[in-house]
């Protein structure tokens, strides 16, 4: 049984032919010609949503490119002290028990997000990881395997050679906090609903750094889940990327979605996104990185 919610998607103007699209997270000089800080362009679409609790040993990371599983006991996270040495070491075991072939659980970043716009900054601040986000309404991949690459050999610059030679996978672990989510849920679409010609390859420009994602275009095939009413207890697990050749679903397209309705009196939403790479074999460099 399906639900209807909302999504943006990237709408394709013919601008993209002659220049990449583009977001910029800083501010930019007064003196600068040209002062957009995006030329992306956005076209909101009604999907169809649905629920996959009850049938989810049937959705895997290698055949849909998604996943739930099981992480009870960390409903409230309070600071990044708590987070990293509680809630990161418990993501990097479950992963490492849940998943085949993990030699190695490399967390890169985490974040916070709240549904609440009071409690969230104007301005955003990607170093600082305590900055409680606003949920992300547009389909998108985190990270291109140009950027995977890029991450690798910065994070390993002893090993990334021999790391690029085995399976990497960029793997997410969201999971709401305090209550289950009854507005903005997460969204995840199959990933052999998608069609390569849906992928937009989008420069994200930072602080300090220029990094790729990619924006979908609609496309009427795509098909969208999620855990209606997901609870503190349930993990989504979704893959951005898969060096591994032959695997049926590379990759699961993700969002918040806006569901059309909303009981009276919902609480906001909170949640915890930890994102990673995984190889197969094991760098003990990996645990030396502190967030």
């Amino acid at each position: 049984m399906g639900e209807t919610a909302t999504i943006k998607f990237l709408k394709w103007i013919p601008l993209y032919e002659e220049e990449r699209p583009f977001q910029i997270f800083l501010e930019l000089p007064p003196e600068a010609p040209d002062q957009r800080k995006t030329n992306l362009t956005w076209d909101e679409k009604d999907i169809t949503v649905t629920d996959f609790r009850d049938n989810a040993a049937d959705f895997q990371l290698d055949t849909h490119g998604f996943a739930t599983r099981k992480l009870e006991g960390f409903s409230e996270l309070e600071n990044d002290k708590d987070i990293n040495a509680r809630y990161i070491p418990e993501v990097k075991r479950m992963l490492e028990t849940e998943l085949g072939d993990v030699g190695t659980v490399f967390v890169f970043d985490w974040r916070l997000r709240s549904s609440r716009p009071s409690l969230t900054a104007e301005k955003i601040n990607f170093s600082d990881p305590n900055q409680l986000l606003l949920p992300s309404n547009y389909a998108h991949i985190d990270t291109c395997p140009i950027s995977v690459i890029q991450r690798i050999q910065k994070s390993f610059p002893n090993d990334a050679a021999k790391i690029l030679r085995q399976r990497i996978r960029a793997v997410n672990v969201w999971k709401p906090l305090s209550c289950p989510v009854d507005e903005w849920p997460l969204a995840v679409c199959d990933g052999t609903t998608v069609k390569p010609n849906d992928l937009v390859e989008t420069d994200s420009i930072r602080q300090g750094s220029i990094s790729t994602n990619y924006y979908v275009k609609h496309n009427e095939d795509q098909k969208w889940y999620f855990l209606q009413k997901q609870t503190p207890d349930e993990a989504l697990i979704f893959k951005h990327f898969d060096s591994e050749p032959g695997v049926k679903a590379p990759f699961a397209l993700h969002s918040s979605i806006k569901l059309q309705s909303v009981p009276e009196g919902a609480k906001p939403r909170k949640s915890i996104e930890v994102r990673t790479l995984i190889f197969s074999e094991k760098f003990r460099s990996a645990d030396e990185v502190v967030l």
